[in-house]
């Protein structure tokens, strides 16, 4: 009901009584149109001071960043944390506001502060943005790359064996993943219920999780595991150090334009207050503090990113949700 609509009706339980025929107002009657008009004003104006209060929340000119701290799996909890602290203490001391940052592990924690304005910048796995937000509430933000590597692209990786070119072949095989990837866990669901008809929990056999991807990928190297899903960044990383992986390592499929992690603005932030922190956010390479945030994160330069970023995210929870439902 919108708000018009419950000041009309507030207005008509109050004042109908006082012009309906004397023989109709009943002494109890009258008072219970009273006490009903009294309760339909008091939750009209309760939510216009709760609407009032979360407007001004984002008009608030200060960076508070939600971090869903499960979204990194190549990171601990408390680097990306520290990390994201870092950064956002760098901007606010460029710009001269207040900055905060609420670690989560609950994503609709996240998600409900996210909407009433308690944050106003949320960083986390794009497929989680799909999965969990109503994108429309989003508008910009920033995220990192890596120059020459796509960092929006996650692989499936097997060993190089003979008979082992498809992913077919690897029905019963040992699989690895991260402690926590979504984003792997519904990209093998989508193929194993094409191939196989089944979910991929049902599909492989599957290893206790590692934590981070460098230690999957070393799980494949030594025979420990036969497949794994890790970002071309982090196999990138591991080809540099040991560049006989990519002969005992095989690519059985990969899916693109996913990028591992965003951030992004409310889209009730004033535009202004968004367009100079992405400013600053952009100037980080070339810094001190800058480049050590930018390896820990094994990237070289921060840049711009909007909702178009979370396209293919999107696209790939909906044929998910297409997958579950048997189309």
């Amino acid at each position: 009901m919108s708000a018009v609509k419950m000041t009309l009706l507030s207005v008509l339980v109050l004042v109908l009584p006082i012009y309906a025929p004397t023989g109709q107002r009943n002494h109890f009657i009258y008072k219970g149109w009273i006490k009903n008009g009294l309760l339909v004003g008091l939750i009209f104006f309760s939510q216009i001071s709760i609407t009032q209060a979360t407007d001004d929340l984002f008009a608030k000119p200060t960076l508070r960043a939600g971090i869903h701290v499960q979204s990194f799996p190549d990171f601990s909890a408390e680097d990306v944390e520290v990390s994201v602290k870092l950064l956002s203490e760098e901007i606010g001391r460029d710009m001269g506001i207040e900055t905060s940052v609420t670690a989560y592990e609950d994503i609709k924690a996240l998600k409900q502060d996210f909407d009433t304005g308690v944050i106003n910048f949320v960083v986390a796995s794009t497929i989680l943005f799909a999965s969990h937000f109503d994108t429309d509430s989003f508008s910009n933000g920033f995220r990192f790359v890596r120059q020459g590597i796509a960092t929006d692209t996650l692989l499936l990786l097997g060993q190089a064996k003979q008979g082992l070119t498809r992913f077919d072949s690897y029905q019963g095989k040992r699989l690895i993943l991260a402690e926590f990837d979504p984003l792997a866990e519904i990209y093998l669901d989508i193929l194993s219920r094409k191939h196989f008809k089944k979910s991929f929990i049902h599909s492989f056999k599957l290893m206790k999780r590692e934590k981070k991807s460098h230690q999957l990928i070393l799980k494949l190297f030594f025979d420990q595991a036969d497949l794994a899903c890790v970002y071309r960044t982090a196999y990138q990383v591991a080809i540099e150090l040991n560049p006989e992986l990519q002969h005992k390592l095989f690519i059985v499929s990969e899916i693109d334009n996913i990028p591992q992690g965003i951030g992004l603005f409310h889209k009730n932030v004033p535009e202004a207050f968004r367009a100079s922190v992405i400013a600053q956010a952009t100037k980080l390479h070339g810094r001190t503090r800058g480049e050590q945030l930018l390896q820990l994160f094994k990237s070289d330069h921060v840049v711009y990113a909007d909702t178009s970023d979370l396209a293919g995210a999107i696209t790939l929870n909906a044929e998910y949700q297409r997958a579950l439902a048997g189309h």
